[in-house]
This record gives structure tokens, C-alpha cells and sequence, in this order.
């Protein structure tokens, strides 16, 4: 018999999982493990750390796929495009926003030590503050959830109605949906309010069976132009 892997659990600020990114599904991945990381190894306090590459790719479940080194580079490459944060308050600045712009990370490395190949990244200091655990936030499982859903619309959608956990249901705008879910609407895939609709039903449908979030239901709210998704 196989022996199964522990879980492997991050604690993530809603500000963040609710921010809007455009990050691909490998990037949201390399978050999360940057995520553990840092939360794991207490790591708040530190400018720069490393992980090997061998534990990103665990965390990343790439260990099936031998374009891990190209995925990973380029998943860390996103990670240095911005997320916005709306009506945030920044804990450093003690200021209320209406939006703010930051970025994961600062920077990043490859390099070899022995036989071993070591990744060196920066993370961007709010970023680091925000790893903190205390606030509003959400906890996450990464192996057995978040980091198995095979679409970046699931994983972003997942996080988001997990940090609403004590919600019965939340009513989301179309224009918000959007956003959140990166869709370009003036692309033709996305022209159509009817389109959006077959994604958020793909997306749910993924969620039911994947995730511990079996109940969901989307349906079209009384008031024009938002959904209305039940727990």
C-alpha cells in the first residue's frame, strides 16, 4: 500500500486571495508553496530564503512532469506581476486604499550547490507581512485540494469562496466575475454574457467534485447583471 502524504496546510489573508491577478495556474501553485515555505520554517523576518527545487516541484505536483524546471521558471516569472488590492488597508503604511498595486515577488535565482538545485527568492515585504498568521484569513489544504484542481478559474474560485466560508451565499456582480477571474471580454470566447455563464457552471461542476466544496449552486440573482452562488 502506498503511503500517503501528510497534509499540507497554508493560512492565506483573504486581502490577497480576493486581489485581482491575471496568474496562471502553475503561478498560483508556486505561490502556495512559496506560501508554505515561509509559514513552515517561520521565515517572516528574512530579506531572501531558499527552497530546493526537488520541494518545489513536490509542492507544485510536478514530479510526473519533466518540464518541471521550465514550469517552475516561468511560474516564478509571473510572480512578479502585480496584484490588485481593493478597499485595502495597509498594516505598514496604517492607510485605507481604495486600490492598491504590489507585487509577489521582488526577485529570484537558480542556482547548484552540490548535486542540489537551489531556488533564492525575494519576497516582496508587504507580501511577507501579509504570510502572517493573524487577521482575517483562510486556511488551505494544498495536496488535497487547492493544488490538485487542474484550471486556474477552479483554483482562483475555489480560494475566493473558501474565504467566505461563513457565508450561506455570496452575490457576485457580473463586472466583478470578470475581474476576478481574469476574463477578457472583448476577446470572442468571453463576448457573450451566455459564455460566462457555461464558465462559472464548468468551474462549479470542477469545484463539486474535487474540492471539499460539494454543495455549491450557482444561480442567476434577481437583480440584473450578478450570480448568486450557495454553499
Amino acid at each position: 500500500m502506498a503511503k500517503k502524504k501528510p497534509s499540507k496546510t497554508i493560512h492565506k489573508k483573504n486581502e490577497i486571495i480576493r486581489g485581482i491577478d491575471d496568474y496562471s495556474l502553475a503561478a498560483r501553485r508556486a505561490m502556495n508553496a512559496v506560501y508554505y515555505a515561509v509559514q513552515r520554517n517561520d521565515l517572516y523576518r528574512h530579506n531572501q530564503f531558499r527552497i530546493k527545487m526537488t520541494t518545489m516541484r513536490e509542492l507544485m505536483l510536478l514530479e510526473k512532469d519533466n518540464r518541471y524546471v521550465d514550469i517552475i521558471k516561468e511560474a516564478i516569472l509571473e510572480l512578479r506581476k502585480t496584484i490588485e488590492l481593493n478597499n485595502y488597508y495597509h498594516p505598514i503604511h496604517e492607510t485605507k486604499y481604495q486600490w492598491y498595486v504590489t507585487s509577489f515577488l521582488n526577485d529570484a535565482g537558480v542556482k547548484k550547490e552540490g548535486d542540489e538545485w537551489i531556488i533564492t527568492l525575494s519576497v516582496s515585504p508587504l507580501i511577507l507581512h501579509q504570510m502572517q498568521v493573524q487577521g482575517n484569513f483562510t486556511k488551505l489544504d494544498l495536496l488535497k485540494y487547492t493544488q490538485k484542481l487542474r484550471t486556474r478559474h477552479a483554483f482562483k474560485m475555489y480560494e475566493y469562496l473558501r474565504s467566505f466560508k461563513a457565508y450561506r451565499y455570496i452575490e457576485i456582480t457580473h463586472d466583478h466575475l470578470v475581474k476576478l477571474l481574469n476574463i477578457k471580454e472583448g476577446t470572442q470566447a468571453y463576448k457573450y454574457y451566455s459564455t460566462l455563464w457555461l464558465v462559472l457552471n464548468r468551474t462549479i461542476n470542477e469545484l463539486k467534485k474535487k474540492t471539499d466544496l460539494d454543495t455549491l449552486e450557482l444561480v442567476k440573482s434577481k437583480h440584473l447583471g450578478k450570480e448568486r452562488i450557495y454553499r
